[in-house]
């Protein structure tokens, strides 16, 4: 091989490296997204099957992008309804903590009929909804929701931390219903063509 092939091998691998680049960065920050979401996925459904099992009150709280706990609140129902964070708890059941999600911001919101359409302007997509974190939910013993449409969480909206990237990177949605189950849904698809799209 000669060193005139060989410089010719060398611009071509690059220029398909250079190309290959944003589509890669694309990725990993789809992927960071989907990680959070279902980590606070796991979370919410954690709280929910420990409230149901213990017959006590369990609250998830979000701290940020990238951490929530947990927690099991007072034996009674006056203090546990009167928590709004872990910090009255009795223990922690779990705690999740990853600092490598910095690029992704989540927000939460007490409604769920809210859900940005992709047909709306990339502004409105993009940009977080109210809320935001710390927030949480607490769940009875029969797994639902308290304070549900009142000062419990509903939504949470998971997407890029920059503002320049929200329009080509993934949104993923969170919501909990009244019986506390937890769904999954992605706004730039509408759930009459797509089972992954929003209502």
């Amino acid at each position: 091989m000669s060193l005139i092939e060989l410089m010719v091998t060398v611009a071509v691998l690059a220029i398909l490296v250079m190309l290959g680049m944003p589509t890669f960065q694309q990725w990993t920050l789809n992927t960071r997204i989907r990680t959070v979401t279902e980590s606070i996925q796991n979370g919410l459904r954690l709280a929910r099957n420990e409230a149901a099992q213990q017959g006590r009150y369990v609250r998830f709280q979000l701290s940020s992008a990238s951490s929530w706990q947990v927690c099991l609140l007072p034996a009674s129902a006056a203090s546990a309804q009167a928590a709004t964070d872990c910090s009255s708890a009795t223990s922690t059941i779990q705690s999740w903590n990853s600092p490598s999600m910095s690029n992704v911001q989540v927000g939460a919101t007490t409604a769920t009929s809210n859900v940005v359409s992709s047909s709306s302007s990339s502004s409105t997509y993009g940009t977080i909804i109210s809320g935001g974190v710390p927030a949480g939910v607490t769940y009875n013993a029969l797994g639902r929701p308290t304070a549900y449409g009142s000062s419990s969480i509903l939504r949470i909206d998971v997407t890029a931390a920059q503002t320049s990237q929200q329009s080509t990177s993934r949104r993923l949605v969170t919501t909990i219903s009244p019986g506390g189950m937890v769904n999954m849904c992605d706004p730039a698809f509408k759930l009459s063509s797509n089972v992954l799209g929003c209502p």
